[in-house]
């Protein structure tokens, strides 16, 4: 299943597939079977959607209506994530384009930290700034996005995962980005992240290092950020890196999988990064 960038591919080894929902009134489905060995097949229904939902998804990723067209006029959506009892989620952008205002009065992307619309207010964005990842402590995040009659622009790409240690956890598509706790500001001491990327079978994946400045002194044994060439630690490492790097070679895998872990025990500087992901 795809849509626009992003797609999905499943076989039986994968169980259940998730809930779906396509960003735009046309969706593809494709199913192959090889000359081999015959199975049950496959059945499920669909139905026409609007622009408010609820993801009970541990990680996954939004778009606005119509993306990457322009999003129509005259939106009003409410979504809602929610991630297991006890993890925190992490919500990062990839890209955003929502018509400028001064006080974001026309069309804007609102977060809550919580699940309803009158949940503590995280941030009302607009413009065409890519806005600082948002990292809330709790397990429900609650979105709202409006647009008006007029001036509508591209809208906005969202990442999310989540994780009962409060930062790292499952990130899918086929590209995406995520970051250190509390990015672009500093983590906290004693910091340990593991994320796992899957991009769609048959696709390699390629992780971009777009900012990378982790202190330690020297050695990268206190604090460091590590890559694996598979889906777990006992895959092929590449680093550890640490320090102020600036211009690390894209790391492509040999598979449609990487692991990452970050560790930090201290930071006495301004510390964080960035990476993105594409397939």
């Amino acid at each position: 299943m795809g849509e626009y960038g992003q797609s999905l591919k499943f076989c039986a080894s994968d169980g259940h597939p998730p809930d779906f929902y396509s960003n735009t009134r046309t969706l593809h489905v494709y199913f192959k079977s090889d000359s081999f060995m015959s199975g049950n097949g496959l059945r499920f229904t669909y139905q026409i959607a609007s622009c408010s939902r609820t993801y009970e998804q541990e990680y996954g990723y939004l778009k606005s209506p119509g993306w990457p067209d322009i999003y129509p006029h005259n939106m009003d959506c409410t979504i809602i994530l929610k991630a297991p009892q006890n993890n925190s989620i992490s919500l990062f952008f990839n890209s955003f384009d929502v018509e400028s205002h001064s006080n974001c009065g026309f069309d804007f992307l609102e977060i809550r930290n919580g699940s309803t619309a009158d949940s503590s207010l995280i941030g009302r964005f607009c413009g065409s700034t890519l806005p600082s990842p948002i990292f809330p402590q709790s397990n429900l995040l609650y979105l709202r996005f409006k647009s008006d009659f007029s001036s509508a622009r591209d809208g906005f790409e969202v990442t999310w995962t989540s994780s009962p240690h409060g930062c790292g956890g499952n990130l899918s598509g086929d590209h995406g980005s995520f970051s250190s706790p509390n990015y672009p500001g500093t983590y906290p001491n004693n910091t340990h992240c593991e994320w796992s990327v899957k991009a769609p079978r048959g696709r390699v994946v390629t992780v971009i290092f777009a900012q990378i400045s982790i202190d330690d002194n020297g050695n990268c044994q206190s604090n460091f950020l590590k890559l694996y060439d598979g889906p777990d630690t006992s895959s092929l490492p590449v680093g550890p890196y640490c320090g102020v790097e600036t211009n690390i070679a894209p790391f492509t895998a040999s598979s449609h999988q990487v692991y990452i872990v970050f560790q930090a025990e201290y930071s006495t500087l301004p510390s964080g990064f960035k990476l993105n992901w594409s397939s």
